[in-house]
């Protein structure tokens, strides 16, 4: 029974993590969006040019990145 509890805890614990990461990548991007929408549009993009800003990319996460990580092997040393 308290080996059931503890997968559940580390399960519970891995979908926060999942959460956190997403959380994380949207506030990136949208912060990157911003950034962008700033540097492009007058006047701000007169300062931008004078500084040497240039657009950031999105963090992007292809289609591997975003399956299942193999618990397995954080254990196996």
């Amino acid at each position: 029974m308290k080996t059931n509890e503890q997968f559940a805890q580390l399960q519970a614990a891995l979908n926060e993590v999942e959460e956190q990461l997403s959380a994380a990548r949207r506030f990136y991007n949208s912060a990157v969006t911003d950034f962008n929408n700033a540097i492009e549009m007058f006047p701000s993009n007169l300062i931008a040019s004078w500084r040497g800003d240039r657009t950031r990319q999105l963090l992007e996460t292809t289609a591997q990145d975003r399956r299942g990580i193999d618990v397995k092997t954080l254990f196996q040393r």
